[in-house]
């Protein structure tokens, strides 16, 4: 039993590293950028996916890392936050600015 749990301390150590790594070389906002330029709330995104790899389970980012699949899992996950009306950075984003554009429409009418 104590095995185990030494394993999965390692692969969370893993998981950590990765992230970190990936945030000091600010490889999440290189791929937003390229994605959408001109997009605003870049940071914004970045940090949600930089919660979102967090809350991912362990052997899973590892994995992907690993097997050098891990950048364009992150391409995934940007467009499919940008595009899903069910992510959160849609709705905590995309659509505060269409409600935003609607309400200062209605007030100009």
């Amino acid at each position: 039993m104590p095995r185990i749990r030494k394993s999965l301390v390692i692969l969370w150590m893993d998981k950590s590293l990765i992230i970190d790594g990936l945030a000091k070389e600010k490889k999440v906002e290189e791929i937003i950028n390229n994605i959408l330029p001109y997009k605003t709330w870049k940071d914004d995104l970045a940090q949600d996916i930089y919660i979102e790899l967090l809350e991912k389970d362990v052997t899973l980012l590892t994995d992907l890392y690993n097997k050098n699949q891990l950048k364009y899992y992150i391409v995934r996950m940007v467009k499919n936050n940008v595009i899903s009306k069910t992510s959160r950075y849609y709705k905590k984003y995309i659509n505060y600015e269409k409600r935003k554009s609607k309400n200062i429409e209605e007030c100009n009418i």
